[in-house]
Formats: C-alpha cells, structure tokens, sequence
C-alpha cells in the first residue's frame, strides 16, 4: 500500500497512536468486536514514551479491515489509513499456550479518560510484557512498578495466583524480583534528587 505519510519504521507519536487507535476501536465496537490497547500505545498512555512502531490491540475478534499478514503467535496485522497517515495495527488473537492469559487479560480491561478507551490494566500489562520476556517488555515492567501508585501490586499478585492455581509459585517469585529492581532503581532515583 503506497500512502503519503507511510511511517517506513519511524516512531509514532501518542497523538498520531491515539488518533488511529480510536478509529480502530470504533470500527470494533460498530462491529460487536470486544477490544483493548495493550503494548506499546498502553505505556504511552501510562506515561512511559518510549518508541513504538505499531498499534497493538487485544480482542476477542477479526475486525473487517484486510490484513497483510499474520500474527506468529495468533491475530493479524492491519495497515490503516487515517487522515492520511497509515498506521500498521496488530491485532493480537493468541493460538497458543497463552490464549487464555491473553483472555483473562482482555476481559479484565478497564477504560481511561473522557473517551472511555479500553485498555489492558497496568497489572495485565506487567504480567503480559513480563511473559514476553524480551529487553524491552522488562524495561516496561520495571518503569510500571517504579511509578507510584499506578499497578496495585497485591492485585497482580492475585491475578497470577488465579490464573496458574498451584503453579503461580515460581511465577510470583520472578515477579518480586523485578519489583525488588524497581523499588531499588526508585530509591536511587530519590536518593539522587536529594
């Protein structure tokens, strides 16, 4: 697809992300579709800005815009055109061992602001990225649990021991390990502003 202002890997800016953003959603409300920002566009929302290159949604359904390829783990991606950018939307449906996680994490969504945005918890958003497992989602955790007052740690905690039962030990440990980090990097950073 060959539009005027075609990103070509360059990072979107939170308004140019939301502008697209609530066009998608409106098209999954319009079509019965339950969805919820997750990702990249999530931190932006929560305050934390760092580069993202695609919109990345929840649901529970395809939406009717066509796509361009597929998701590895499950969804498709979509490219967008909204007031004459384009935007690459993907659109996460999970086929695998984490379906059900991903499940739990969408209907467990909450909405923001004026607009009533639905977008994936800060506690969802932790446990999803911390799952992920790459350099970047750890990052996202750790910028999470730094801020005050924005994941309710004994909910998260709650939410894993519900969604793995007895398995949620190793988990939850792994968990207290990046709040640790966070808690240290916090009292560094309030050290340092001393």
């Amino acid at each position: 697809m060959n539009s005027p202002n075609i990103s070509q890997g360059k990072a979107l800016s939170t308004d140019d992300a939301l502008m697209a953003a609530r066009y998608v959603l409106n098209l999954a409300n319009k079509e019965g579709v339950v969805s919820a920002i997750c990702g990249g566009l999530a931190m932006h929302i929560y305050g934390f800005t760092r580069a993202t290159k695609d919109i990345d949604f929840i649901a529970d359904k395809k939406i009717s815009l066509e796509h361009y390829r597929e998701l590895s783990f499950g969804g498709l991606a979509y490219k967008c055109l909204v007031e004459n950018k384009e935007f690459e939307i993907d659109w996460i449906l999970r086929n695998d061992d984490q379906k059900e996680l991903y499940n739990a994490a969408l209907k467990d969504h909450i909405t923001i602001g004026e607009e009533k945005l639905p977008i994936i918890s800060p506690e969802w958003l932790v446990i999803i990225k911390h799952v992920a497992g790459r350099g970047k989602d750890h990052m996202d955790c750790v910028w999470l649990l730094r801020q005050d007052s924005l994941v309710d740690r004994n909910k998260m905690i709650s939410i894993v021991r519900k969604a793995m039962g007895p398995h949620a030990f190793w988990a939850i440990k792994d968990l207290e390990s990046v709040m640790l980090e966070s808690d240290l990097m916090r009292a560094k950073d309030e050290m340092n502003d001393k």
